[in-house]
């Protein structure tokens, strides 16, 4: 489903499609120089904040500005109230310059290095210091025309930060052995991607379009592009980098955000002061308008291509060889895919879904650059749909021809251009980091000449102007002479062609000429129509609630019986018209048994099909609707704009007690589901090991291998007998919170509804123990000084990357241990910059690095999570030694009481983050009420608890449970979920990691240049190297050594571990059979409890306890 709305297929990699537009010329209005305490020669204001629309719920302050040393653009954000400021740069250029440069990745490659130190803050790893010690975070990503650079960090910091932020855009080192790694590091990256179907579409595409245009080409990277094949052709990529960034990285080509508290013209000043330094070449923004992505030998084709993941797939894309950011107020491809992405009854999704050929369809415009777009239709295809896909194309055309038989219906486009408006008007804050983020990737769209308005910038989201001749030109294009298709299945065999960098098996074809030449003429279908008015369009959007300055800190308890446990809150914080109603539907027959687990799962999917068509309706207009299996339950979510959400609700509630599962539909609903759980398997390691963890040790829960092989025997006799006979037979208990936009008496009504709804099924009634009992859910606990390991081999055969989940458990969830669950949480905020810089950027183990504090439903502790090329024995091995020389390097004399202090600060400032919007609100108090504990307020109190706790005490919890050179252990769980084709670890490889593994291991003081140096000019002669390194190590100060068997020592172990890269004691841990042997050989840890009695959380009314 997509109305309106980029496509969402593989645009999960949108990041490579994110373009910019071309500038267009024009007159700029109530452009002036700003007056104040700076000069007013140093920038000129593009857009003051009184210009500027704004959401009514949006107290920010904004000035768009240019610098006028070196013309960059900037938008400045004023928010007293924020307690996390940040800044984002973004450079209108990216992989599209590779080709120029003749290295394939460069600028991804440029995007790594630049954060590995600067002249003025030389340490490469000093700026994720400093955002780690103020609890800030960074990040960076290269698109096709944009490379784009981000930080948050906490509100008091901000400057730091900016200071150093600002020096990668002036005096960037680039050095020699940060290099090597990084290119490692893109590798790595490149190589977690390669079994992806997503990037290896991604790729296929682009090597099928016209050769002349920029988007023809590989954008990520690799070891070959960025070293083997430059040096081959006697190139140093260093220099060709240092030549794109001085040619590239011009102050006029990027767009500046900063957010913070101070005031406007304080962070102006920080602007002009910080990055008027940036270089300039005044060199116009990229220009691609010569070239189209598919030139006309491009379009009718059929790309056929093999898949890892059992998905069918048929995608159709048209292509939009115009700028349509000339034509932002009417927007004419929502027009499009606002009716092509319909789910309604008489839309091409509900018919082909009728006819069982497809599970999903989403449709609408994709920006590839300026000049040019693509619609795209996809569709993912049941079996049946994949042998009848020639037809599906067919249909697309039949509904394309009743849209075009038609005038641009007014009535619709209002509809969307309605919503746009609603939607902005009461748009509510982001997060700073994806605030920054998303308005430096736009801001070039508001420049001088830009097409779109400075005083814009906020609004320009909202359809203002219906433009019938804009909406058929963009129509003109959606015709069959102007589209390419794409059909994708794992199915496909003999395919006879294999693409360079991820290895796909393809074939590139013409469009069969009988299906040209049908859908050529194709006749009107009495199947499809237009889409009927919205009936939920919001009409009343008063604010009931009030903002308070000591806003309530958690829900009242309306009902607390043994059919109902209901709460509420009305919103006293953020005053938007909109609520949210979840719903957890208790039944003790639900998820009891792997085949309960299973047919619970089958009969909500067909609920939610069923429903498709209400649901779908009220997703257009801002009410969101989810339905699935919880734990023991069927769960209910709806939120959005309040007004008619009860109703909603209601609707919802009444067809899911009245539902039974009809048989047109269940071979396609359980054929989306094994889908599901077959390719869990194929998902990237790093996304499925936590999912292991928790099928370990949570009780009730089931791997999705036992799931697929009952799924693949279930018939639909015995989803019905589950269905009438089952799933409402032990009785329901309801958990309901009402949250928001709500009067104490509309809270009432939907309780009483839903009370009224669910009566049918009490005629067995649950005691109240007995409802109490099956909202419960608990873990399986280790033993003390347990050391266990649980090996799963990854199902994709091909993917080379393995991934460990390192789990030291550490105590029982509770109010009882409360610090000792603050104690972990302080840990994860010291060790989490030092664990990566050490094996991810130094080490280079793996793209993907994790740590922190982990919990299950009844104990927590502490994890690393690690996804490498490397096997999981050598990863263990890594981390062990990392825990053990963690206290060396970071604990007692290195943390001082200043140091210690800041980091308590930095927990302190986490926890008490504002919450920024209804929703998050809400999902804190639904997740406390889930977990059985009902800490509504457990981030406030672990600050209470945070802040009396000392250094000594800090430190003795880590000898207690984490300092692995004591004789005795916490309990251990190493998760291993191993590659099949784990690459060979040898040769050079295997040596410099001997060398640099031992250098840290024994505290060597020497810089890693100079190994690199050393190594380089004695290759082959080990010994030698490791003599200089000594006497590099020497000559630093270092005393502590004892010289006279360093040598000895070094040479052993670089002997020992260059041959065998795995120390023989690991891995360690006693082997784990399977999931089922350790839930029966590990005792369970108990149920959650409330942290406080139910009762004092009923509603203060004296007539409000139901």
């Amino acid at each position: 489903m997509l109305t309106g709305k980029t496509s969402t297929r593989a645009f999960s990699y949108r990041k490579n499609w994110i373009s910019t537009c071309k500038t267009h010329t024009g007159t700029l209005q109530n452009t002036y120089t700003k007056k104040n305490t700076l000069e007013m020669s140093q920038y000129t204001v593009l857009a003051e904040n009184a210009a500027i629309e704004k959401p009514v719920l949006d107290d920010r302050k904004y000035r768009m500005l240019k610098l006028t040393r070196n013309d960059l653009h900037v938008l400045i954000i004023s928010d007293p109230a924020t307690d996390k400021s940040g800044a984002a740069l973004d450079v209108n250029v990216g992989s599209f310059a590779d080709k120029k440069y003749g290295v394939p990745g460069l600028a991804h490659f440029c995007e790594h290095l630049l954060f590995m130190g600067t002249q003025k803050y030389p340490e490469e790893n000093e700026y994720a210091s400093f955002l780690a010690q103020n609890l800030g975070h960074s990040n960076a990503y290269t698109a096709a025309e944009h490379t784009n650079y981000y930080f948050e960090v906490g509100a008091s910091h901000l400057k730091g930060a900016l200071d150093r932020f600002a020096q990668f855009f002036i005096s960037p080192l680039f050095s020699t052995s940060c290099k090597d790694r990084e290119i490692r590091a893109v590798d790595s990256e490149n190589k977690k991607n390669l079994q992806n179907d997503l990037w290896r579409m991604y790729q296929l595409e682009k090597l099928t379009s016209n050769p002349k245009h920029p988007f023809n080409g590989f954008s990520t990277g690799n070891l070959a592009t960025l070293h083997d094949e430059p040096t081959s052709r006697g190139v140093n990529v260093r220099d060709v980098l240092l030549q794109f960034y001085r040619e590239q990285y011009l102050a006029n080509l990027m767009s500046l955000v900063i957010l913070g508290a101070e005031p406007l013209d304080e962070l102006t000043a920080c602007a002009v002061d910080m990055f008027s330094m940036v270089p300039n070449a005044a060199l116009p923004r990229p220009n691609y308008d010569g070239e189209v992505v598919y030139a006309p030998e491009q379009l009718g084709k059929l790309l056929k291509a093999k898949l890892i993941m059992d998905t069918n797939k048929l995608e159709l894309s048209f292509m939009i060889p115009d700028d349509m950011e000339q034509h932002w107020q009417t927007k004419p491809g929502q027009y499009y895919s606002h009716l092509l992405g319909h789910e309604s009854k008489g839309s091409l999704c509900f018919h082909l879904k009728e006819k069982n050929w497809i599970t999903s369809l989403s449709a609408g415009n994709m920006k590839v650059c300026q000049g040019n777009s693509l619609f795209m239709v996809e569709a993912e295809l049941t079996p049946e749909g994949l042998h009848n896909w020639q037809d599906i194309v067919v249909h697309v055309f039949e509904y394309l021809k009743l849209v075009h038989s038609h005038e641009p219906q007014e009535w619709i486009w209002k509809e969307v251009s309605d919503m746009s408006r609603i939607d902005f008007r009461f748009k509510q804050k982001l997060a700073t980091s994806q605030t920054v983020l998303r308005m430096s990737n736009n801001l070039y769209k508001f420049a001088e000449g830009a097409s779109i308005p400075p005083a814009s910038l906020l609004n320009h989201t909202v359809l203002t102007d219906f433009d019938a001749n804009k909406i058929k030109r963009y129509g003109s294009f959606l015709v069959p002479t102007n589209f390419r298709a794409s059909l994708t299945s794992q199915l496909f065999e003999g395919l006879p062609l294999t693409e360079k960098w991820y290895g796909s098996e393809y074939a590139l074809e013409e469009i069969p000429e009988k299906l040209a030449e049908t859908i050529k003429s194709v006749s009107l279908n009495d199947h499809f129509h237009m889409a009927a008015p919205n009936r939920f369009i919001p009409e009343d959007f008063t604010v009931f609630g009030k903002k308070t300055d000591r806003p309530l800190g958690h829900p009242y308890l309306l009902s607390d019986t043994n059919k109902h446990e209901t709460w509420y809150k009305q919103d006293d914080t953020f005053e938007v018209p909109k609520g949210y109603i979840s719903l957890n539907i208790h039944t003790p027959t639900l998820g009891e048994t792997v085949e309960a687990a299973v047919l619970g799962h089958l009969w909500t999917d067909m609920l939610d099909d069923d429903l498709n068509d209400v649901k779908y309706y009220a997703e257009l207009v801002g009410l969101h609707c989810s339905i699935y299996q919880g734990r023991r339950s069927v769960t209910v979510k709806v939120g959005g704009y309040n007004d008619k959400l009860p109703a909603f609700l209601q609707k919802i509630l009444e067809c899911l007690i009245a539902f039974h599962p009809k048989q047109d539909r269940f071979e396609s609903i359980k054929y989306k589901l094994a889908q599901d759980f077959k390719n869990f398997g194929y998902s990237t390691p790093y996304s499925q090991i936590g999912a292991r963890f928790m099928q370990l040790f949570n009780d009730k829960t089931y791997t999705v291998e036992d799931k697929l092989e009952y799924i693949k025997k279930t018939q639909f006799e015995d989803l019905r007998a589950f269905s009438q006979s089952q799933l409402w037979s032990e009785g329901v208990f309801v958990q309901t919170l009402i949250h928001g936009n709500f009067e104490y008496s509309t809270a009432r009504d939907v309780h009483d509804s839903i009370e009224r709804i669910f009566g049918p099924t009490e005629s067995v009634a649950l005691t109240k123990e007995k409802a109490r009992e099956i909202v419960k859910f608990e873990s399986h606990t280790l033993a003390a000084a347990e050391n266990s390991r649980y090996e799963i081999e990854l199902g994709d055969a091909n993917n080379i990357n393995s991934c460990i989940e390192y789990y030291v458990q550490i105590g029982k969830l509770g109010a009882e241990n409360t610090k000792l669950r603050v104690l972990t949480d302080l840990l994860g905020v010291m060790i989490h910059e030092p664990c990566f810089n050490q094996l991810r950027t130094k080490e280079q183990l793996g793209y993907v690095v994790f740590s922190g504090y982990r919990q299950n439903r009844s104990e927590f502790g502490f994890r690393i999570l690690i996804q490498s090329e490397r096997s999981c024995e050598y990863l263990e091995y890594r981390i062990v030694e990392f825990f053990k020389k963690f206290k060396a390097a970071h604990l007692g004399e290195h943390l001082t009481e200043d140091a210690f202090e800041k980091f308590k600060s930095a927990l302190k400032v986490k926890k008490l983050t504002k919450l920024k919007n209804l929703n998050e609100e809400c999902s804190r108090f639904w997740n406390a009420i889930n977990d059985g504990f009902y800490d509504f307020e457990q981030k406030a109190n672990d600050v209470d608890v945070l802040e009396n706790i000392t250094r000594s005490e800090f430190l003795s919890f880590f000898d207690h449970y984490l300092d692995f050179t004591n004789k005795g252990k916490p309990p251990i769980l190493s998760v291993y979920l191993k590659s099949q084709k784990v690459p060979a670890f040898n040769g050079e490889k295997a040596l410099s990691a001997a060398i640099f593994n031992f250098i840290y291991e024994h505290d060597l003081d020497v810089n890693s240049d100079a190994v690199d140096k050393i190594l380089g000019q004695n290759e082959g002669n080990t010994e030698q190297a490791i003599s200089e390194i000594i006497a590099a190590a020497k000559e630093s100060g270092e005393s502590s050594h004892d010289w006279s068997d360093i040598q000895q020592k070094f040479t052993a172990h670089v002997t020992e571990r260059a041959s065998a890269p795995v120390p023989a004691k690991y891995p360690e841990g006693t082997l784990i059979l399977s999931e089922a042997d350790f839930k029966k050989t590990h005792a369970k840890a108990g149920y959650p409890s409330p942290v406080k009695d139910l009762a004092l959380f009923y509603y203060p009314h004296e007539d409000a306890h139901l």
